[in-house]
């Protein structure tokens, strides 16, 4: 960390807020605005069986990536991921386990869209919100799973009576007046007597959902001498479409959960969520998740690479135009702040909602920019972003957190400048970091002067200041349908910007703060 004046504000400002021990974890994820994307890219209704399977992808992946995560289930563009009671995933720290979960569920999704719809193109950017629920026993964690079992099912009855009345010709007004206090035994006879479909003949896949869990299976793993095959039992992820409320399955697999009683009707009380303090500003930071790995994979320039910090840039105004409530935005490597202004009420300021939203959509952005910066670089890993919420009471004490990540990056970029010149000079790593452990800003410029004849002052401002996000007001003369003659109109565009972040770029561009309405 930079030693600076402005450290104050992650030591009085950022705490960390576990979930409780000893209780379930549910992380369920929820699709954004999904009946616009699934209309988008005309999907089949009442369900298409090809944007479930990737859902279902997904949640496979998600197992395979985080062991903790014992039973997932999921429905049209929702999934539920149960952690085990006793985990430590990160220490079981909410801000980090929501945006990590639903950011790499997020860039999988777009990592194989093309697998389930090879001609399909990816019109706009999916994005999920997720939400952390703690359930304290076994009794309550299958009511939550039988819960949304039933929601399933009740969602799925009615989808399917809706559209086959809107293929028959009445239009979707008419055909939600038909359903209109209908029960289930009625949808039934709706669906046997006018269309000859038998409800419990439709595909498990649509009624029950799908459950994914690890299970035993005797695998051979070698032939012995006289051909005889050696088996072991291995767990392997499994995605089944079968009845969870009863309790058949739970029986057969009780070393998924173990037994319990039910009564699942009062589950969704125990969702109760964190609102962020009114009349304050909002942060959110999103940070790449192990991204030393994923630019080496990828071959980034070192020190830096200036693509991949033009995709950042790319992502983070795409951010403004999706929450015009954010006022700023400011980045370096992998590393992206927004701030939301004080008076914003996006998802009435739920933080779980406003970090999963905000780092889905951010991995989603980065995906789909992913080929225009990088046309000869094929995307090999999925990226993933973690994000934490920030509360600042004062606009002061904000334009001094902005400052401080600037004095961060300056300190990270001065002693990687310097770290990997000595690297290409033909130093091992090992002997880089001994070279500069100790060393102070003037140390590292003689160093580099010296050495490589670089004024680190003459490197690139990106590299050095980081960038900053903001609207600005653009004049535009519109031309008179008859005539030369026009009329001035303003728009705000997005602006990204290389500059210090002191008092004299906020007097300078004192409507950016002020003007949060714009």
């Amino acid at each position: 960390m930079a030693n600076s004046e402005y450290e104050y504000v992650k030591r009085e400002f950022e705490f960390d807020r576990r979930l409780p021990p000893s209780n379930w974890i549910v992380v369920r994820i929820d699709g954004c605005h999904f009946h616009r994307f699934s209309k988008i890219h005309a999907f089949e209704k009442p369900n298409d069986k090809n944007a479930l399977r990737l859902m279902n992808d997904c949640a496979t992946a998600m197992l395979k990536k985080f062991p903790d995560i014992v039973f997932a289930y999921g429905v049209s563009d929702e999934y539920s991921f149960v952690f085990r009671e006793e985990t430590e995933f990160y220490h079981r720290r909410e801000s980090k386990i929501l945006p990590l979960c639903v950011s790499y569920f997020t860039s999988v999704y777009v990592m194989k869209w093309k697998d389930f719809f090879p001609n399909k193109e990816l019109k706009e950017p999916p994005y999920f919100d997720a939400r952390a629920v703690c359930y304290p026993n076994l009794k309550t964690i299958r009511d939550y799973l039988a819960w949304r079992q039933v929601d399933c099912h009740i969602n799925n009855q009615y989808n399917t009576c809706f559209w086959m009345l809107v293929k028959s010709g009445k239009s979707e007004q008419e055909a939600q007046l038909a359903l209109k206090g209908t029960f289930a035994k009625d949808k039934n006879e709706l669906l046997a007597q006018q269309f000859q479909i038998n409800y419990d003949d439709e595909p498990a896949i649509f009624r029950k959902g799908s459950s994914v869990y690890r299970e035993k299976v005797e695998t051979t793993v070698k032939i012995d001498d006289y051909k005889n095959p050696i088996k072991r039992p291995q767990l392997k992820i499994t995605v089944a479409h079968v009845d969870i409320i009863g309790p058949e399955f739970w029986e057969i697999h009780q070393d998924i959960l173990r037994e319990g009683k039910f009564m699942h009707e009062f589950v969704k009380k125990s969702a109760v969520d964190r609102m962020l303090p009114p009349c304050n500003w909002i942060v959110v930071r999103i940070n790449g998740c192990q991204f030393d790995q994923f630019s080496t994979f990828h071959s980034f320039d070192k020190p830096n690479d200036e693509t991949a910090l033009r995709l950042m840039d790319a992502s983070a105004s795409l951010m403004m135009e999706r929450y015009p409530d954010i006022v700023f935005g400011y980045g370096f490597s992998n590393e992206y702040s927004f701030v939301f202004h004080d008076k914003t009420e996006l998802y009435q300021r739920q933080e779980s909602l406003i970090l999963s939203s905000c780092s889905s959509y951010f991995t989603s952005l980065y995906m789909t920019k992913w080929k225009e910066l990088f046309p000869h670089k094929e995307l090999m890993q999925t990226p993933r972003f973690e994000a934490e919420a920030l509360c600042y009471p004062k606009l002061k004490i904000v334009c001094e957190y902005l400052s401080w990540r600037q004095a961060e990056c300056h300190a990270g970029n001065q002693y990687n400048t310097c770290f990997w010149m000595l690297v290409k000079s033909g130093k091992s790593e090992k002997e880089a970091h001994e070279i500069l452990k100790g060393t102070l800003s003037k140390d590292k410029n003689e160093l580099l002067f010296q050495q490589f004849q670089m004024n680190y002052n003459n490197e690139p401002a990106m590299f050095r200041k980081g960038s900053c996000i903001y609207r600005h007001k653009v004049e535009e003369l519109a031309e008179a349908e008859s005539g030369y003659n026009g009329t001035a109109s303003e728009r705000w565009d997005v602006k990204v910007d290389h500059v210090d972040l002191g008092p004299g770029f906020w007097r300078k561009h004192s409507w950016i703060m002020s003007n949060c309405n714009k």
